[in-house]
């Protein structure tokens, strides 16, 4: 059995996921030739892919928080380098589905799935308790990072006292 963690020990390994997660997407993005929102992108519809559920421009414009023209540019370019294709809505014609066309077997797909595929190998080394642990304590720090974030950004369009 492994020694007990300390606070800081667990910082540090948050850290070091972190920058090995900086890393990781600094190769993949460079590798694939594909900007931040085009990687999260086609990791979205992979993901969406698997589970066979229907993804709309509106839905990556949200994802993504830009505009529904920036939400077209985006799937425009990533249809012209072949990575995703447009389909009609099933039922609603007016409607589009936007699916990825990576093959199984390409190097993309395994590029953009690194980190998934490494939290997935690790979690299943954990036993159910543990990962339920693990989940809410990530969710935790995801949490206070966006109320951080939240409270700077009402910090900064508060009325300053002169």
């Amino acid at each position: 059995m492994k020694d007990a963690a300390s606070a800081d020990d667990v910082v540090k390994a948050l850290n070091d996921l972190t920058d090995s997660g900086v890393a990781s997407e600094r190769a993949a993005l460079h590798s694939l030739g594909i900007g931040p929102n085009d990687a999260k992108v086609l990791r979205f519809l992979l993901q969406r892919s698997a589970d066979d559920e229907p993804v709309t421009p509106r839905i990556l414009a949200s994802m993504l928080s830009i505009s529904s023209a920036a939400t077209t540019a985006l799937i425009d370019r990533l249809a012209d380098a072949g990575w995703v294709e447009r389909e009609p809505y099933p039922g609603d014609r007016r409607s589009i589905v936007v699916r990825e066309t990576i093959p199984a077997d390409s190097p993309a797909r395994r590029v953009l799935s690194v980190r998934s595929a490494s939290a997935a190998a690790a979690a299943g080394r954990l036993g159910p308790a543990e990962r339920r642990i693990v989940a809410d304590f990530l969710d935790d720090i995801a949490r206070g990072e966006k109320q951080d974030i939240d409270n700077m950004s009402a910090d900064e369009e508060a009325p300053r006292a002169s």
